[in-house]
C-alpha cells in the first residue's frame, strides 16, 4: 500500500513523499501519535516507497504524494507480504517486550549494504516496548546510522522511550483520523454501507 492510498494524515504523506524525493529524509525517525492511526501503515508504505522498483509519477486524482511505491513490483509486493530481506519489523516478544538481543541482531544487519533493495529499513512497531538496555544499544546507531539504513521507532507512546533516544529522531506527530476518513475506511476495507458508516 502506498502512500497515496493511506486515508488522513495528508500533511504528514506529503512532508515524507517530498523528503523521499529530495533524497532529505532523516535516517531515524519516532512516528507517534493514538494507537490505529495508521502510524505502522505509513512506515511501511515509506519502506516501500524507498525500494520500489518502479516509483509511479504523480497523480491528478491525489497530488497529496507524488511519486509514489507503484504497489506492484517485486519488492512492493514482498514488503506487504512482509517477506522483503531488507525491510525489518521488529515488534514486542512474547514477554511483552523488545529485548537487547533482537536490537543487537538488526544493528548488526544495519552495517552491511541491502541485499536487494537500495534502502534498509527497520520498523520498531511499539518502540515505547523496548527494555532500556536496548534502546541504550541502539543509541550509537541513531547517532551515526549507516548511510543505506533508515530506523523508524513506531509508538502512541513517546514518552516511555529514553530521552537520549529522542534528542536523536526528529518526531513526526500523527492526530486522530476525522470521521469521513473512517467511514471510507470501513466502506473501502470491510465492506460496509456507505449510509450505515457514518
Amino acid at each position: 500500500m502506498g502512500l497515496g492510498q493511506i486515508k488522513g494524515h495528508a500533511p504528514i504523506r506529503r512532508l515524507i513523499a517530498r523528503a523521499v524525493t529530495r533524497d532529505t529524509l532523516p535516517p531515524c525517525l519516532v512516528l507517534t501519535g493514538p494507537d490505529g492511526v495508521g502510524k505502522r501503515q505509513v512506515a511501511l508504505a515509506l519502506a516501500e516507497m524507498l525500494n520500489c522498483e518502479a516509483l509511479t509519477a504523480a497523480r491528478a486524482d491525489d497530488p497529496a504524494v507524488s511519486p509514489d511505491a507503484c504497489g506492484v513490483c517485486g519488492a512492493c509486493l514482498r514488503i506487504a507480504r512482509g517477506v522483503h530481506v531488507d525491510v525489518i519489523v521488529i515488534e514486542p516478544g512474547e514477554t511483552g517486550a523488545i529485548r537487547v538481543d533482537a536490537v543487537r541482531a538488526v544493528v548488526s544487519q544495519a552495517a552491511f549494504r541491502p541485499f536487494e533493495g537500495r534502502r534498509r529499513v527497520v520498523i520498531f512497531d511499539d518502540a515505547d516496548r523496548l527494555v532500556p538496555a536496548a534502546q541504550n544499544a541502539l543509541l550509537k546507531t541513531l547517532e551515526e546510522p549507516p548511510s543505506a539504513s533508515v530506523f523508524l521507532l513506531v509508538t502512541s507512546r513517546p514518552h516511555l522511550l529514553l530521552d537520549t533516544v529522542r534528542s536523536r529522531c526528529p518526531e513526526v506527530r500523527f492526530g486522530g483520523l476525522h470521521t469521513e476518513e473512517i467511514a471510507d475506511i470501513l466502506v473501502a476495507r470491510h465492506q460496509f454501507d456507505p449510509t450505515t458508516a457514518l
